[in-house]
């Protein structure tokens, strides 16, 4: 039978991983990993923000009006079952609101130029 790590742990229990191959520590307690658990604390940390997180889910393709609407909808369904962070869902409707908002800025620009095609304005002066 393999033996236990024979480290206690933050709570001071005994460890009860399974030590390494030809080690009497486990990964987390193994003094010879101590610069490796740095670095997979932070990729790990890394990884669980909410930017990371909110980057997994999203499209890499622009998207329409109706589709920022339809993910959004999921994201919610998603959000409400416990399977989304509150602050992702937060950030990705934050980021829709941004990007439906510049849509309709750019089509009140384009019409805004058009009425002043048909009335003969150049850039906003008469003719």
């Amino acid at each position: 039978m393999v033996g236990r790590c024979p480290s206690t742990t933050r709570a001071g229990n005994p460890c009860s991983a399974t030590p390494r191959p030809g080690s009497a520590h486990c990964a987390w307690h193994d003094p010879q990993l101590s610069p490796r658990r740095a670095a997979w604390s932070a990729k790990g940390g890394a990884a669980r923000s909410n930017r990371a997180r909110a980057a997994k889910q999203l499209p890499t393709e622009p998207m329409s009006t109706e589709e920022v609407a339809a993910w959004l909808t999921l994201q919610f369904r998603r959000l409400v079952a416990g399977e989304l962070e509150p602050g992702v869902a937060t950030a990705s409707a934050t980021v829709a609101k941004a990007v439906v908002e510049l849509g309709r800025a750019a089509l009140v620009e384009e019409r805004l130029g058009e009425v002043e095609r048909a009335l003969g304005l150049a850039a906003g002066r008469p003719a």
